[in-house]
């Protein structure tokens, strides 16, 4: 499901919105292992994820951007489209 770095650092991914269908995981949370010094960009190109379906990021409850470096044990939540009209 997703790649095991071994490093022990994880944060918690919620997908909020219609592009979650976009991602490798269906669920709407998941963890994530990273890399230290890993961003939300970095996290997104690791899961196969276009930058462009996230359009909003929030870590650790405070608006980011997709640079945000990875902190061990925060919550990301990631904001994609929402379908409707």
């Amino acid at each position: 499901m997703h790649e095991r770095t071994g490093t022990g650092l994880n944060v918690r991914v919620i997908v909020h919105g219609h592009a979650r269908e976009y991602f490798p995981d269906p669920r709407e949370e998941f963890d994530f292992e990273f890399e230290p010094g890993d961003t939300v960009a970095d996290m997104l190109a690791r899961l196969g994820i276009q930058t462009e379906l996230v359009m909003r990021v929030v870590a650790a409850g405070k608006p980011a951007t997709k640079s945000h470096i990875l902190v061990d044990g925060e919550t990301i939540i990631l904001f994609t489209p929402v379908a409707g009209g």
